[in-house]
């Protein structure tokens, strides 16, 4: 079956909703609002989307003619190495799925609270591929205690192949128990993510990350609740709790990416923007102080990965905007060695003089003790590494680089 026809669906606590349909028109994806949804909903992405049942299309750029917040359900690198690997068995290449067939995979598993069914006015047509045996969730279900299940899970998502598996599991840690392969938690259960290392990943990847996680709590930097797994085999694995999900209620979520519309491979961000659109979006002196922390911690902590991808807005079933808790904050580089969003349009060596250049912009009060505060906790990594256990290989180079950093 080939999906030309996509509903769009909302999910907030037990009550679902339809909020538009997607549409493959020749060569062009359009949406058009549900008026039953203008009448009691909000608007899925305000930068983007007019509220109204105009029905609207997205340039081709740059996310193959996608609205962002649509584009944001697509597969990531690890659930296209999945899509590809299982098309290849059937003699299929990737390209034979279309942006709404992809879609269609994520259903009602995604990220957020948008689900997505294919309309009973959808076109079908014979086809080799079918389309269920591609979902990137798997039936079988796992459940015991976490030294147990995670070997098993590694098995599920840890296949090397250059992208970083990683999965959605439930975790509760009254029991210390892992429950895989079924979307709805009994109680006691919380949504996770686990995550996996790919072959060129350092060994002790984990633990480098959760060493991060603890100095990112002494930044003053709202994150997620996070930990260290381990499993029989001795292997550490780094989760964290889902902040899409409160119990089995899902919270509407959006990339900095989808809601700017920018290509995060090649992204044009600035932490201007970020704190600019920020700004727009809850008009809240808080949020834009957390969006300079994390400008902060990513200029002094070597996160170079710093792309419009791993900043989100959280929307609740009120319509009310937040900023989402910092996710995906580890040693790391981008692919072209600069920092993925500029600083005050310096990606190569921003320092201080950047940072005090954006808080002189924004009017953010008290920078300069702001930077020196995350300063201290960030030359204080070698605690955090032997708190997190990090081979002592591994902390000599950061901490090598870390000082370097903090000269600036």
């Amino acid at each position: 079956m080939r999906i030309d026809r996509l509903d769009v669906l909302i999910k907030f606590e037990d009550k679902v909703q339809q909020v538009g349909q997607l549409v493959l028109n020749k060569s062009e994806i359009l949406f058009k609002y549900e008026e039953s949804y203008l009448s009691v909903g909000d608007n899925l992405s305000p930068l983007k989307l007019t509220f109204d049942d105009r029905i609207q299309g997205a340039k081709q750029n740059p996310f193959d003619g996608l609205f962002g917040v649509f584009a944001d359900s697509l597969p990531d690198a690890w659930g296209r190495l999945l899509m590809r690997n299982n098309l290849l068995k059937s003699g299929k290449q990737i390209s034979t799925l279309n942006s709404l067939d992809q879609l269609n995979l994520s259903g009602d598993n995604g990220l957020g609270a948008l689900i997505y069914r294919p309309s009973m006015s959808s076109h079908k047509e014979d086809s080799t591929v079918d389309l269920d045996i591609l979902n990137n969730s798997i039936s079988t279900i796992l459940a015991g205690e976490s030294t147990q299940v995670l070997d098993d899970l590694f098995q599920v998502g840890g296949s090397p192949g250059g992208a970083r598996p990683k999965v959605y599991t439930g975790y509760s840690s009254e029991l210390d128990s892992l429950l895989f392969g079924t979307p709805k938690l009994p109680d006691g259960f919380d949504h996770w993510i686990i995550k996996f290392g790919a072959l060129v990943d350092q060994p002790d990847i984990a633990n480098i990350e959760y060493a991060y996680y603890l100095m990112v709590l002494d930044a003053g930097i709202e994150i997620s609740e996070s930990r260290l797994f381990e499993s029989v085999s001795g292997k550490k694995y780094f989760g964290t709790k889902r902040f899409d999900r409160v119990g089995n209620d899902r919270i509407h979520m959006v990339s900095a990416a989808g809601m700017f519309h920018d290509d995060y491979e090649r992204s044009q961000m600035d932490y201007g923007t970020l704190l600019y659109e920020s700004n727009r979006l809850m008009n809240d002196v808080r949020v834009l102080e957390q969006v300079y922390r994390r400008a902060i911690f990513n200029v002094y902590a070597h996160n170079r990965d710093d792309h419009s991808k791993n900043f989100a807005f959280l929307m609740n079933s009120f319509g009310k905007w937040a900023l989402s808790p910092a996710y995906d904050l580890t040693f790391s580089s981008s692919s072209q060695g600069h920092h993925s969003t500029t600083c005050a349009g310096n990606g190569i060596d921003p320092g201080e003089k950047e940072l005090l250049e954006l808080a002189d912009d924004f009017s953010i009060k008290n920078a300069r003790s702001i930077i020196a505060e995350i300063k201290l906790v960030i030359a204080d990594w070698q605690s955090y590494a032997n708190k997190a256990m990090v081979s002592k290989q591994s902390s000599r180079a950061i901490e090598n680089t870390l000082k370097s950093l903090l000269k600036h």
